[in-house]
């Protein structure tokens, strides 16, 4: 198949107003592109993203044989990254992990996620105007999972720094490449401090079991052999950046779009039994991932493109999301919409683990703000600030202007 299209996207993401409009232009006229200065795939269409993610035999999670070499002294947390694993060891470990996250045990979770949620609404009461993320949905999703890990109180202001410097690092590698495996000298330090202190903690229980997941890693066995300290920690280190950063930028995501549609915010308001449903648009419309990433391990043809094996693949999440074939007026935002089977949570084996507690999350805070405020809106003069990532979208900073109920 002849290319005539060229491969030029348009930077990080930021507001998504250029990214979205060139996704919809390569959905109609290059839904499966090569990008001849890295050698990537890049599709852009549902149907397409859907088949790959399905496919794990086909289309590998296990990037190992492209990874740069790095620095030996920083630690990489990928020798357990459920991300980076394929079938059967990814069903394996992932199978350790998932009863935290059963509906039973999210569910149990749903107290304390209240508390702390009015516990920080609480430190801001009388204020006119809050940075959103800054005072509530960064610090929300921090506490939990720490909590879930175990993570004594006094040292949750050190993880959250530690996830804020990781999540911060600057992502200049070009899109559809692995980088050249260098690490700006800060992240390399807080690495190396996160990588003692788990090791610290992993060691504690082993002399004296704990109930909470880390206590419950250190006790588990795979085929009958226990987990490596090494794997632990990136199991540990896996569950705090990304269940830290989905939630925090869902959070984001979900105030720009009840912000651009009133309509919306008033539906909600009116009754919070809509609220779950509002939280699945918004994660089709305004999706935290950008994109995946994934492995040929064999040939493969990809819309009429001859795919060889070893070639990476990238499914445009963002695009699929908004695939005028597969979602009715895509490009409207609508609480109502019917099989809203976004792939923002990915799909088949790799599907987010914690996609329950993602979406508790969000109904939690979104419940407690319509109750506290009678009016959330943009500061008006304080634009919010985008993620300058091109594999993130949401905000870091969102001011907003708030009227008590």
């Amino acid at each position: 198949m002849t290319q005539t299209t060229e491969f030029q996207p348009p930077g990080p993401v930021g507001s998504g107003t250029m990214t979205l409009a060139w996704c919809e232009r390569m959905r109609r006229t290059a839904p499966v592109i090569k990008d001849p200065a890295t050698g990537a795939v890049h599709v852009f269409r549902y149907a397409d993203a859907m088949s790959i993610l399905s496919d794990p035999a086909t289309f590998s999670s296990d990037f190992a044989s492209l990874a740069p070499p790095g620095d030996p002294d920083v630690p990489s947390f990928t020798e357990a990254a459920l991300t980076m694993l394929d079938p059967p060891r990814h069903r394996q470990l992932r199978g350790l992990v998932s009863g935290a996250f059963t509906p039973r045990m999210t569910a149990a979770l749903e107290p304390r996620i209240e508390a702390v949620t009015e516990s920080l609404l609480d430190a801001v009461a009388g204020r006119e105007e809050i940075d959103l993320v800054a005072e509530l949905t960064y610090p929300l999703p921090v506490i939990v999972i720490a909590e879930l890990l175990g993570i004594p109180g006094d040292d949750r202001a050190m993880f959250r720094g530690w996830a804020e410097s990781l999540l911060s690092d600057s992502r200049d590698a070009a899109v559809g490449t692995m980088g050249d495996g260098t690490v700006p000298e800060e992240t390399g330090r807080h690495l190396r401090e996160m990588n003692a202190y788990l090791l610290d903690s992993i060691a504690q229980r082993r002399t004296r079991p704990t109930g909470d997941l880390v206590g419950k890693l250190v006790e588990s066995e795979v085929d009958g052999q226990r987990l490596t300290d090494a794997e632990i920690v990136s199991f540990v280190a896996f569950l705090l950046l990304a269940g830290h950063l989905t939630t925090t930028l869902l959070l984001g995501n979900t105030m720009l779009c009840l912000d651009e549609h009133p309509e919306a915010m008033a539906a909600v308001r009116a009754d919070h039994g809509r609220i779950p449903a509002l939280v699945e648009e918004v994660l089709r419309y305004r999706p935290p991932v950008v994109f995946l990433y994934r492995l040929t391990k064999a040939p493969v043809t990809l819309g009429g493109v001859e795919v060889p094996a070893g070639t990476i693949v990238v499914p445009w999440v963002i695009s699929a999301n908004r695939d005028e074939d597969r979602f009715a007026g895509a490009g409207r935002f609508d609480i109502d919409r019917p099989a809203n089977a976004h792939l923002t949570f990915s799909h088949g084996p790799h599907f987010c683990i914690g996609a329950p507690l993602a979406r508790m999350e969000a109904r939690i805070v979104l419940t407690a703000l319509l109750r506290r405020y009678r009016d959330i809106r943009l500061a008006d003069g304080a634009a919010p600030t985008y993620h300058q990532s091109p594999d993130i979208f949401g905000v870091k900073r969102l001011p907003v202007t708030v009227r008590p109920a």
